[in-house]
């Protein structure tokens, strides 16, 4: 019985054994799986952090650098390009204006014809420096460099024959000077500036957009929504209400993402105006610029030769037209102080029309004496008219240059900190998210 006994007892406690032992051998794989998830969650979640910085800084990168480039590059080459038009035209006008003052040319209008060569070779210079091999340009600015000493040549022949009182051919040199110019020197020179106001639009384009901005955007939503979705997660597996840096990691990525969004917005705010309120005015105030010289010398060139090239009067129609339509596109869009300096710019327009209509009365006359007295008005009130005018435009350029340059200077600082912020912030939400699943995978050891 002792030992039956003592055998019944010793089977009944090794079959309990086995019961109780056999639960911990099936649970052991689950309990391994959770430490083995938390670790997965915990690597998954920080490497998605370090990525979302990687994509913010390379967005933002990418955007300071196009603004940067349309700010530092290329608006200064296309002011430079601007430039080049605008005095060679400003010359060619003043060649053709002195004429009209008698045989010996004012020592005001040479010095002004001088220094707009002077300035506009400079100019070209520096425009064939700074774009090298760059086959956008080097067509135009050949053809500028060759045909500019013919047409320095042309003038000072003309001069020449004008002080030896060979009018009708110092007449005839003039407008031969004039035609070079218009259709070959300043054809290319606009073709010049074509080409890098195209450029700024470009660098102004990429500035605004980019597909990392939108692919950033989502990856922090992403995150964002993971960090809480692990939280929630975690408390209900553990029971506890707050991991603090797991909120700490959320709370970063909030940062993070709220400074993108003020960052970006900012920026594409700031390169919004300076488009419509700096270089989109700029293009429209050259434009009229040019033409307004163009119009000058077609009155000029119609005295000096006495209408025997028909093409003179209707360019100056067609010019007058596009100035018109020029001005009311930029009023029709215009802030308030741009649409006060249109109006003047207008009223500067309509005071050269009325001596140019005087003028023409006068000089369609057919008689000698009218004529005479038409050149005398040309000479004493058109110069005038032409620089009023011509003084309205150039200050609203520079109006529009500044407002420009201050919108991107503000653009290039709003997104200049979100780079560093990016990498500094996402490094820290990464530690946050490894160190607060840390004591959570250490309570399975």
């Amino acid at each position: 019985m002792g030992l039956g006994e003592g055998t019944g007892q010793s089977m009944v406690t090794l079959e309990h054994l086995d019961v109780a032992r056999s639960p911990v051998v099936d649970r052991g794989p689950k309990v391994r799986v959770t430490p083995a998830r938390l670790r997965l969650a915990s690597v998954g979640l920080a490497v998605l952090a370090l990525v979302v910085g990687l994509v913010t800084a390379l967005a933002a990168a990418e955007r300071h650098a196009a603004t940067a480039a349309a700010w530092q590059q290329a608006e200064p080459l296309v002011v430079q390009a601007q430039a080049i038009d605008t005095y060679l035209s400003d010359a060619d006008t003043t060649a053709a204006g002195s004429f009209l003052q008698g045989q010996v040319q004012p020592a005001r209008l040479r010095v002004r014809y001088t220094d707009d060569m002077a300035s506009g070779s400079s100019s070209l210079a520096e425009a064939a420096q700074e774009a090298g091999n760059d086959p956008a340009v080097a067509s135009s600015i050949r053809t500028i460099s060759e045909d500019l000493p013919i047409y320095a040549g042309l003038v000072q022949t003309a001069a020449f024959n004008e002080r030896q009182a060979y009018f009708p051919l110092a007449a005839a040199y003039i407008g031969e000077a004039n035609h070079l110019m218009r259709t070959r020197i300043l054809p290319a020179a606009a073709q010049l500036y074509r080409v890098e106001n195209d450029r700024l639009s470009s660098d102004l384009g990429t500035a605004d957009g980019s597909w990392l901005v939108p692919l950033a955007a989502v990856l922090l939503v992403v995150l964002l929504v993971l960090l809480i979705v692990a939280q929630v997660w975690m408390s209900r597996r553990f029971h506890r209400t707050f991991n603090a840096f797991l909120v700490g990691s959320t709370v970063v990525t909030l940062v993070l993402g709220i400074w993108f969004i003020a960052a970006v917005g900012l920026e594409s705010g700031a390169v919004s105006t300076a488009t419509s309120n700096g270089s989109s005015p700029v293009v429209v105030f050259t434009q009229a610029r040019i033409g307004a010289l163009r119009m000058t010398a077609d009155d000029e060139l119609t005295l000096l030769t006495r209408d025997s090239d028909p093409a003179d009067q209707p360019d100056y129609v067609r010019t007058v037209d596009h100035i018109d339509l020029l001005l009311t596109s930029a009023a029709s869009q215009s802030a308030p102080k741009e649409y006060n300096e249109i109006a003047q710019i207008d009223g500067a327009l309509a005071a050269y029309g009325r001596v140019h209509r005087h003028i023409r009365q006068l000089d369609g006359s057919a008689n000698p004496t009218l004529e005479q007295e038409a050149d005398t008005l040309a000479a004493s009130q058109l110069p005038a008219a032409s620089s009023t005018l011509d003084g309205d435009l150039s200050q609203a350029i520079a109006t529009s240059q500044q407002a420009f340059d201050r919108s991107m200077s503000g653009a290039v600082d709003d997104i200049a900190g979100l780079i560093w912020a990016s990498a500094i912030l996402s490094v820290l939400a990464a530690v946050l998210i490894l160190v607060g699943f840390r004591p959570r995978i250490a309570e399975y050891r």
